[in-house]
């Protein structure tokens, strides 16, 4: 996301919708015709967080996250890169729609997230 990456993840969920536009005319005797004019992308990733990595270049923090989270306006749009092992690479513009967190008083359990996320624009093949 944007120039970082979430710090163990250890679920990613991709899901492609279809958006289509439906006409009805007299030309067509009222007979439905149905046109897939785009696709709405929506993302859920799990991850296991620290709480502060420090000052890594490479890798968001929770507070990094909840940053994010917590955008508007343009400022919400963020760059994702979406790969699985053995897979093309995939990229696009999201903005996040929701994130929860999960954490425990054991010091010994890390900090879980789930982020929500829909893209803005084209899901596109990297070359």
């Amino acid at each position: 996301m944007g120039s970082k990456t979430l710090l163990g993840r250890t679920q990613d969920d991709l899901s492609i919708s279809a958006v289509i536009k439906e006409s009805i005319t007299k030309d067509d005797q009222g007979v439905r015709k149905r046109a897939v004019t785009g696709h709405d992308v929506t993302f859920r990733v799990s991850a296991l967080l620290s709480l502060n990595s420090g000052s890594s270049t490479t890798q968001l923090d929770r507070d990094d996250v909840i940053a994010m989270a917590l955008n508007t306006g343009s400022a919400a749009v963020v760059a994702v890169t979406y790969s699985c092992a053995g897979g093309d690479t995939y990229t696009c513009n999201a903005v996040i729609t929701g994130y929860s967190e999960s954490s425990s008083a054991d010091p010994e359990t890390d900090t879980t997230v789930s982020l929500d996320l829909q893209s803005t624009g084209a899901f596109t093949k990297s070359a």
